[in-house]
């Protein structure tokens, strides 16, 4: 999604980044957490500090589809996190139109699919914690996976932050 982060009104607001996955419980909570500097992206993170994320392998199917608030980086940007299940068709334009219908343009939100990063064991293990409700079985081959992605999944969010970085609010 192009951005140019500017707009001529006269309030000042930050910067919504959403990261979104399939299930918004992995992969999009690790990224906001590198995002909020709550895991280190130069170290591969422990399986504590992964299970210590408050919202990783805990989101249920009645939370998909929701935007889950996870803290405002450095720079003032809210960072959210939500799961998509296979509608991002429909989900990610709804949310784009939903916001620029009340804010005039999409400009303060920033959308950022981390599916790519996701690996094959995040999403067997997934598959078998929340689907199959055994998370004792699918949790360690969750963590597995989280660790053979993390390096992509820090590529993404690097990009994220160095493209919004610089944006000093939109004027609401």
């Amino acid at each position: 999604m192009e951005h140019n982060f500017t707009n001529n009104k006269d309030e000042v607001m930050s910067l919504i980044v959403i990261y979104y996955d399939y299930g918004g419980t992995h992969t999009s909570v690790v990224a906001a957490a590198l995002h909020l500097g709550n895991l280190n992206p130069a170290e591969v993170p422990e399986n504590k500090q992964l299970t210590n994320l408050p919202l990783f392998d805990s989101i249920t199917q009645n939370e998909l589809g929701h935007i889950v608030y996870n803290g405002t980086d450095e720079y003032g940007n809210n960072i959210y996190t939500m799961g998509i299940k296979r509608a991002k068709s429909l989900i990610i334009p709804a949310i784009s139109d939903m916001y620029k219908a009340v804010f005039g343009n999409t400009d303060g939100i920033y959308l950022v699919d981390v599916s790519p990063a996701t690996d094959a064991f995040m999403k067997i293990g997934g598959f078998i914690s929340r689907f199959l409700k055994m998370q004792p079985l699918g949790l360690p081959i969750i963590i597995y996976g989280t660790k053979r992605a993390y390096p992509n999944i820090v590529k993404i969010v690097e990009n994220t932050k160095n493209t919004v970085k610089d944006f000093a609010g939109i004027q609401k």
